[in-house]
């Protein structure tokens, strides 16, 4: 993909929108939209920009609201997801903003299950939390099915939305920014 100043400008707004959501959904353990803009990036982007959107949105929420050792698995998990979804771009570039969205949210299920998967075997590998057995390893996962629970129906219902949203904003972007500088000039000349 084509490093323009859309693409800049739009990639800098996911992981805005990302770092700032978080903080607002707080309170809802493991519900947020790192997923949405991390899949957005990839998808609609490409793999450079997707990694770059989803690694720097989880180092941004994480210098507000810290991490620990285990940051080591959920930053590159979240680097993972960015760039695998660019892999979607094969399927989706002509499909319409409703079936690109049900891909995305689709592919949100996916993404859930590998970050489980990998960020648990890291709370049990450095978290210090259960012991290094197959027993400590299977309890790390049982006991995480909550955060899982909470992060799949949190993207099965976040990602259509912010899918559509994002979409159609990206799709008539280059209308939005003319409609908006043809806006503030009648408003400046009317002064």
């Amino acid at each position: 993909m084509r490093l323009s100043t859309k693409n800049i400008i739009f990639a800098f707004g996911l992981i805005t929108f990302a770092v700032v959501t978080k903080l607002w959904l707080i309170d809802y353990a493991n519900v947020e939209t790192l997923t949405s803009s991390s899949i957005l990036a990839g998808a609609l982007l490409g793999p450079y920009l997707g990694l770059l959107v989803g690694l720097a949105a989880v180092v941004g929420k994480d210098m507000v609201i810290g991490n620990t050792t285990i940051l080591v698995y959920t930053w590159s998990a979240w680097a993972i997801i960015g760039a695998s979804s660019a892999w979607l771009q094969r399927f989706s570039s002509r499909s319409s903003i409703t079936d690109r969205s049900i891909r995305f949210t689709g592919w949100s299920i996916v993404t859930t299950l590998f970050f489980y998967g990998w960020t648990n075997f890291g709370v049990w590998h450095i978290g210090g939390l259960y012991p290094h057995t197959w027993a400590g390893l299977l309890d790390c996962y049982v006991l995480a099915v909550p955060f899982l629970r909470n992060q799949l129906l949190g993207n099965l219902m976040i990602v259509p939305v912010v899918s559509v949203v994002t979409l159609t904003v990206y799709q008539y972007l280059p209308y939005v920014k003319r409609g908006l500088a043809s806006a503030f000039v009648k408003v400046w000349l009317w002064k």
